[in-house]
């Protein structure tokens, strides 16, 4: 770990100078970060940082044996470290890294096609149904780029399925397949990404039995799209983008595609820095579904490790109005209220 002070007693400034530059190249991942310690006070420099939570940064360092306080600045100059005193750790910068944690681009939670692994359960006027979520997106490989951002090349690959509880035998009603090779990048609050995607869509054979006037059709088709996300605050993040379908079947299916988005996570947090509120919205309009708005909105109660975020257990209020997300139902317009679990890591 270049430029990081070592030796020192537990407690003193050149132990508190070594370990929060190790912790924060290892747990918060920052690069070229200073830390410089001044008699147990601890102050953070760091050019950008990314999808990290200041609050956790801080809580982290407190935790240090012999820290009394700590501070985070972004966007600022480093104060000088000659003054006698002051002790002083660096980071090294970003290097290429194979399978690195974490993503650049944080999920888009309300985005009901987004991979991940949850289960929820939706009250709509017709009946109940339940709704199962398993995929993961994660990077293949990152590495540093222009305007002192990072980028970085992933795979999502994601199953979604609806059953009707109101039947017997649980029948399945629709199942999704997604595959996804995505390129992002990251600058500070600004990330985004270009994805290129196949998604093939199937209903099941107790539901066809069971509903002989629904018309199955052949719904398969790769898409691209473009999407940029904002943190405007470390609590409150937009995004949105466009996309156009390349190859379809049926040959009737219309292109263009539209997402935008809000979310809000607390920057309290509760029980010890375990639990945190947060809301989300994603909506979206499609040429397929003649640019009927389709409206995903969540919000509920974030379980997370109380020092690093990478794993999250969410529970969640939900709420849906547009044109069904479930592929081969698309045609058809539907609202639910509903609970749900999800996990991300």
């Amino acid at each position: 770990m270049s430029g990081v002070a070592e030796g020192g007693a537990a407690g003193s400034d050149e132990y508190i100078a070594g370990y929060a530059a190790g912790m924060l190249e290892h747990e918060f991942h920052l690069a070229g970060a200073v830390i410089q310690v001044e008699q147990g006070r601890v102050d953070v420099y760091a050019r950008r940082l990314a999808a990290e939570d200041p609050a956790k940064i801080v809580t982290a360092l407190e935790a240090i044996p012999g820290v009394i306080h700590a501070e985070v600045h972004t966007g600022t100059e480093v104060r000088s470290a000659s003054r006698p005193g002051v002790v002083q750790a660096v980071t090294p910068e970003s290097q290429s890294k194979f399978l690195p944690r974490g993503l650049l681009v944080d999920p888009f939670h309300a985005d009901l096609r987004w991979p991940h692994f949850g289960a929820a359960y939706h009250s709509l006027s017709s009946g109940h149904e339940f709704a199962s979520a398993f995929g993961e997106s994660f990077a293949v490989y990152r590495d540093a780029a222009p305007f002192q951002g990072e980028w970085e090349l992933g795979i999502q690959a994601g199953v979604f399925g609806v059953f009707d509880t109101d039947k017997r035998s649980i029948d399945l009603i629709n199942a999704d397949y997604t595959f996804g090779i995505v390129a992002s990048y990251r600058a500070d609050k600004l990330s985004g990404f270009v994805r290129i995607r196949h998604q093939s869509s199937h209903l099941g054979d107790e539901f066809l039995l069971s509903n002989p006037q629904v018309t199955r059709i052949n719904l398969s088709y790769e898409d691209v799209d473009v999407r940029l996300s904002y943190d405007l605050t470390t609590w409150f993040r937009v995004y949105g983008g466009v996309g156009t379908i390349v190859r379809k079947d049926p040959s009737t299916l219309g292109r263009e595609t539209t997402q935008g988005g809000v979310e809000l996570k607390s920057p309290w947090l509760f029980f010890g820095g375990k639990v945190r509120p947060v809301a989300y919205a994603d909506f979206q309009a499609h040429a397929k579904s003649n640019w009927v708005v389709g409206q995903s909105i969540m919000g509920g109660l974030q379980f997370e490790n109380a020092r690093i975020g990478d794993r999250k257990l969410q529970v969640l209020a939900e709420y849906f109005s547009g044109p069904s997300p479930d592929g081969q139902l698309f045609t058809q317009r539907v609202e639910w209220i509903g609970m749900g679990v999800h996990l991300w890591f």
